[in-house]
């Protein structure tokens, strides 16, 4: 700030108040606003029960959370991926302005607590899961007059393709790195399983056989093994069974607006499914590619763009202002279409 060097001491001092008083005021009344919806906000530990399959009455009983709103406008129920669970993804709800959205996170089967038993399919049963999680946000007598918004990611993104092709659940949906096939990511994990002898690299003896066979159960052991030696896929804690799943003829059964996040270096899914997906889907469409360097790195890489775009994405659904434009490829990476 600039003065002239005639004004006096006080002078300067009532300026500078007249100045910067009203930008304080308004950071004070927002944080005031905040600190009051804050206390009106209601987290419940809750519970959802899929069911085990699609052939049976029986059900499963998964942890989630509620986080509730007074006023909110909406409720986001968030997917998140293979060996993550329901709090590792908590965090992805500071993208959003306090008091505007409600929120469910939740374990899928294998995940988080109480897994016992229980064997994850890489998004074929989770599916049910998602089926049973959008259920009880639109069952909720708090909650049911509301619309309903997926946030997803992997696995997770698959397993809400899925369920949203056979139910009516959400009525905008996101997807961040989502995969098109199962058998296209194994063929993935297959392309980073290869050795150097003097100076050639080679593909694992017997690759076509197991390639062909991957989905075996007895062929999924042994191929696990050999994931987590020679490329660091570790299933951890978690009882895989991979089903062949292919969510691109899903997507064609899909025609919510959905958005889809891509990183142009995941290791895991290429770009290409993305396009695959996209290009799939009938309703309005974005597809935006980001510099990321790894698999589910969009955020981390740019959480400032990041969190802008899905705002921007689902504060459109809201107030049906989104673009005549039908579908469009948003690329943050020169020379890649």
């Amino acid at each position: 700030m600039n003065f002239c060097v005639g004004f006096t001491v006080s002078t300067i001092i009532i300026s500078m108040q007249i100045f910067i008083h009203p930008l304080h005021a308004k950071n004070t009344l927002q944080l005031q606003k905040e600190k009051d919806i804050l206390k009106e906000a209601s987290i419940e530990n809750v519970f959802i029960y899929p069911k085990k399959n699609s052939t049976s009455d029986e059900t499963l009983k998964r942890h989630a959370v509620l986080t509730k709103y007074k006023d909110a406008a909406a409720t986001i129920v968030f997917c998140h991926g293979f060996l993550c669970d329901k709090y590792d993804i908590a965090c992805f709800r500071n993208m959003f302005p306090v008091g505007q959205y409600n929120f469910l996170t939740f374990d899928f089967r294998g995940h988080g607590q109480d897994t016992q038993g229980q064997i994850s399919t890489l998004g074929h049963d989770e599916a049910l899961d998602v089926i049973a999680a959008a259920q009880f946000v639109r069952e909720h007598p708090d909650l049911k007059d509301k619309p309903v918004f997926a946030w997803s990611f992997s696995m997770g993104g698959v397993a809400a393709i899925i369920a949203q092709a056979h139910h009516i659940l959400f009525d905008a949906m996101i997807f961040d790195c989502a995969f098109d096939s199962t058998e296209k990511l194994i063929k993935q994990g297959f392309n980073q399983m290869r050795f150097s002898l003097f100076g050639y690299t080679f593909d694992i003896p017997g690759r076509s056989l197991l390639e062909k066979y991957a989905l075996h159960p007895y062929v999924q052991s042994f191929l696990q093994k050999m994931l987590k030696v020679c490329v660091h896929w570790d299933t951890k804690h978690v009882h895989l069974q991979a089903i062949a799943i292919n969510p691109v003829e899903s997507m064609a059964q899909i025609s919510v607006p959905c958005f889809f996040i891509h990183c142009i270096n995941d290791e895991k899914v290429p770009l290409e499914s993305a396009h695959a997906l996209y290009n799939s889907a009938k309703g309005y469409k974005r597809l935006w590619i980001t510099q990321g360097r790894r698999h589910f790195d969009s955020f981390f890489y740019n959480p400032e763009r990041y969190a802008y775009k899905v705002r921007k994405f689902l504060d459109q659904v809201l107030h049906n202002t989104l673009s005549k434009e039908y579908a469009k490829i948003i690329n943050d990476v020169k020379n890649v279409t």
